[in-house]
């Protein structure tokens, strides 16, 4: 087996490589005067070897070119079988038509990925039904235990809270860790411009508070709640993610809001990203 680095996860894919005890393909990228992407594999590849490529989708549309232009890179060169891992999934949100005409963009992708690769593995997909528009195996971890580990120390007698319901059983697997109440934060409108964001059943007063989700993406809702759980009492307060996508002036707003840290995983490289996927990633490979 070896293991292949997309441009965009070089750290991620050493670490996999040495929990893997195999070897690191070296890898060159570069762009022509157009922009197009141009890769080479220079190390020599044995024929029927395994690959595992290792490509974090920041860039999304760059790093599903770069995939695609490895894949055939690698079959050409005799690799019998090809293992895809997308720690942060790009396009897995437009699971659905929310209005006529659009595309499923998961769907489409997942053809593709299909079609070049043996096997996907990802961290924590926004939805898990995805799997049913791949025809090859489709393997997913979970990185909120990582998570709920790194506030382990940090937090005196936490709350764990979903910042909605349906990121629940994120707050319940990090409580089991963090031996600590769940519960998932509920949005009451009082007026047409007043709204209340408060825990659906526990009292946020004296008390840390670690909120848990999938994404933190603009930080504006994640922002507004931890603002109004401070003004409930809420003492330190951490908002921590799997996927810190963390666009334009996110982090700002949720620094400005009154949270203690912020922090995520190297899913999707950021300067919060202080948790890493290897080991996840590594014993799904196995």
């Amino acid at each position: 087996m070896i293991v292949v680095s997309g441009s965009q996860s070089q750290n991620l894919a050493f670490k996999v490589s040495k929990l893997l005890n195999t070897k690191l393909a070296r890898v060159e990228f570069k762009r022509f005067p157009d922009n197009e992407i141009y890769v080479r594999i220079v190390d020599e590849i044995k024929e029927h070897q395994e690959a595992v490529i290792i490509n974090t989708q920041k860039n999304q549309n760059d790093a599903i070119v770069e995939t695609i232009l490895l894949c055939d890179a690698l079959r050409d060169e005799g690799v019998e079988k090809i293992k895809l891992v997308i720690p942060y999934l790009a396009y897995a949100r437009q699971d659905k038509k929310f209005n006529p005409g659009e595309a499923i963009s998961i769907r489409a992708l997942a053809k593709i990925y299909s079609n070049i690769v043996d096997e996907l593995i990802t961290i924590n997909p926004h939805e898990t039904h995805i799997e049913k528009f791949f025809t090859i195996p489709f393997k997913y971890g979970d990185a909120v235990p990582k998570l709920a580990e790194y506030v382990k120390d940090k937090l005196e007698d936490p709350i764990v809270l979903a910042p909605d319901k349906g990121a629940l059983e994120f707050a319940k697997t990090a409580s089991e860790i963090l031996n600590a109440e769940y519960d998932y934060l509920e949005k009451t409108r009082l007026s047409p411009t007043e709204i209340q964001i408060a825990p659906k059943n526990l009292d946020v007063k004296e008390r840390d508070v670690v909120i848990v989700d999938d994404i933190i993406s603009t930080g504006g809702t994640m922002a507004t709640a931890i603002k109004l759980l401070k003004e409930q009492g809420a003492k330190k307060i951490i908002a921590s993610c799997v996927h810190p996508l963390l666009i334009g002036d996110a982090l700002n707003k949720l620094y400005c809001s009154g949270v203690e840290e912020v922090v995520g995983t190297d899913t999707y490289l950021s300067e919060v990203s202080k948790v890493s996927v290897a080991e996840i990633i590594a014993n799904l490979i196995h």
